[in-house]
């Protein structure tokens, strides 16, 4: 059963499949579309949300500006020569009354400049505590606030001793408070000459740092210390069991107060470790977005008619050139002989069916070539096979040679010479054999070393002494195929070439954890200084035999991973380069 539906839907033909896939996606969008019809309030919330967290940021920051302005406003009061000339004359003159006054009546009017500089409507009043006497800008506004609270922000200023003091206990009824305690500059006595104090409109101030009234409506703004309220607005939080509602907002949501219903927007002034919520009216938007809600549902319905349509008239066209394409691919089985034609210029065209139709050319032309061609490949193939066994001759020949020549010195009795050429001929047949490159063995390594040390010791006679301490039992081990000749043809260069005293050279192995530590070390020369790293970097432009020292490294981290490879360093009287590579599974050891 199940075969027979596969087989009839793979019947039909590509038209209707593709206007059957275009309806289910229509109907998976539509559906998608009711969804998101059903969240489009919390969607909206959340623009509302980002929207409004902007403004609150602002907000907060014109708060916190506003309260450094005020501090800045006592900072440039207290340090002021004229005020501290003053309230210095008003406590040391007990004795002269006029002195006292005067300077009483100077700083009345210095309170009044800054009060009239920074006036602007939010700042209420400015009072200044001098023993014994008192002085406001404002002695109406000052009255409001009861002598008591006023003592009592005194009192805390004086435990600030000079610091600005904000007093945000009273803020709620009768405004915030910045309190601090004037202290004698000159000759650095700090004698304390008197108290300034501030005070500052709650209400003037939200409404300056908000503005949202105009724009949302109604709004309301309170302001907390952890759990306690600092302010809000008359409009909000008549009754104080409802501040558990606002503990329910994290960032921002839906709250009902007083029977309405508020967006809240939940926010932190840092500087001063407040948070802050800010509510505008709610019924207004739920009711648009009932709107929305059901324009978004019409505007869903025609869209899926529009697709509808239009998705018939284009697949339509689409299918004109699929069956033009499947015709020529007929054509093209009947007869490969040459590229067929079906009346439709698809070079200018820049979609994908132009692509397929010109890549089907192409490729009809590249099927015909290769069938004109299959001959001459076949010719070619012959010569790159007899290419491949004249290299395989060559070798051969080079040792034939070096062996005719050794024994054609043993025979002319020059024993130097047929051990040299019998060193060579083992050297580079070793060397060039490819074959043994995936099981190659310390073994055979030692065997090139030892033709390449013969060589070099016919050269420098005494002045090398090469010394082997590699137990055999490790000659079977399986390490990459020279890897360890040159650095010993490396030791011989740096401690012979420019060295007329003899060189001593050592090679050792030793064995740790599974890991195979190879050692060259020679006398007459010596490393520089993170000589690996810096022929990498090209801090030191590599020679012959820089680039082998790094070919090598490269290799072994390759093959067995970034953990090993080789080091370069100084041991002592020895120059040492220590290759480190893994033991293989199986491979013995002494």
């Amino acid at each position: 059963m199940k075969d027979t539906i596969i087989k009839r839907l793979n019947n039909i033909p590509l038209k209707q499949k593709i206007l059957a896939i275009v309806l289910i996606g229509v109907s998976v969008v539509a559906a998608a579309s009711f969804t998101a019809v059903h969240i489009l309030s919390g969607s909206y919330n959340k623009l509302l949300y980002q929207t409004l967290s902007e403004s609150m940021e602002y907000s907060s920051g014109e708060i916190v500006e506003y309260m450094q302005k005020m501090e800045n406003l006592t900072t440039m009061f207290l340090a002021e020569e004229k005020v501290q000339a003053n309230l210095t004359a008003i406590k040391e003159s007990s004795r002269d009354s006029s002195i006292s006054m005067s300077s009483v009546q100077n700083m009345r009017s210095y309170i009044g400049e800054y009060y009239q500089s920074f006036s602007d409507g939010i700042l209420k009043y400015i009072s200044l505590y001098m023993n014994p006497s008192t002085v406001y800008t404002n002695i109406i506004a000052a009255d409001k606030t009861p002598k008591e609270i006023q003592q009592e922000i005194i009192r805390q200023a004086d435990i600030k001793d000079g610091a600005p003091c904000w007093v945000t206990g009273y803020m709620d009824e009768y405004g915030l408070f910045l309190a601090r305690k004037i202290r004698q500059i000159e000759t650095l006595r700090l004698d304390n000459l008197g108290t300034i104090l501030l005070n500052i409109d709650m209400d003037a101030l939200v409404s300056y740092s908000t503005k949202l009234e105009d724009q949302y409506g109604e709004s309301g703004y309170v302001i907390l210390d952890g759990e306690k309220i600092l302010y809000h607005t008359d409009n909000l939080l008549q009754d104080p069991s409802e501040q558990i509602h606002l503990n329910k907002i994290s960032k921002y949501g839906v709250l009902q107060l007083d029977g309405s219903n508020y967006f809240a927007v939940h926010g932190s002034i840092k500087e001063y470790g407040w948070d802050y919520y800010c509510l505008i009216s709610y019924d207004g938007i739920s009711s648009q977005l009932a709107g929305i809600k059901w324009i978004c549902l019409l505007i869903i319905i025609l869209d899926f008619l529009a697709v509808i349509f239009l998705s018939v008239r284009l697949v339509g066209r689409l299918m004109v050139h699929v069956s033009r394409l499947t015709h020529k691919m007929q054509l093209f089985a009947k007869d490969n002989t040459r590229v067929p034609e079906v009346g439709y210029d698809y070079s200018q065209r820049g979609d994908e069916l132009g692509t397929l139709n010109r890549q089907f050319d192409e490729m009809s032309e590249t099927i015909i070539r290769l069938i004109q061609e299959n001959y001459i490949n076949e010719i070619l193939k012959k010569e790159a096979q007899l290419k491949a066994l004249e290299n395989q001759i060559n070798p051969h020949f080079l040792y034939n040679t070096l062996d005719s020549i050794k024994w054609r010195a043993r025979a002319a009795g020059e024993r130097d010479i047929s051990d040299m050429v019998e060193a060579l001929a083992t050297l580079l047949r070793t060397s060039l054999n490819n074959k043994d490159q995936d099981d190659f063995t310390v073994g055979k390594e030692m065997e090139i070393i030892h033709s390449y040390i013969t060589i070099q010791k016919f050269r420098y006679e005494d002045r090398l002494d090469f010394e082997n301490r590699i137990c055999q039992a490790y000659y079977p081990v399986s390490i990459p195929k020279l890897v360890i000749q040159p650095l010993v043809e490396n030791s011989i260069y740096y401690g012979l070439e420019s060295n007329v005293e003899e060189c001593y050279i050592i090679l050792e192995v030793k064995e740790q954890d599974n890991i195979l530590h190879f050692y060259v070390k020679n006398t007459g020369s010596e490393m520089e200084e993170d000589l690996l790293v810096r022929l990498k970097s090209h801090d030191i432009t590599p020679h012959g035999h820089g680039i082998g020292l790094i070919n090598i490294d490269k290799r072994v981290k390759m093959q067995y991973g970034d953990e090993y490879g080789l080091r370069l360093y100084n041991e002592e009287d020895y120059a040492v380069a220590e290759l480190i590579i893994p033991k293989l599974q199986g491979d013995q050891g002494c």
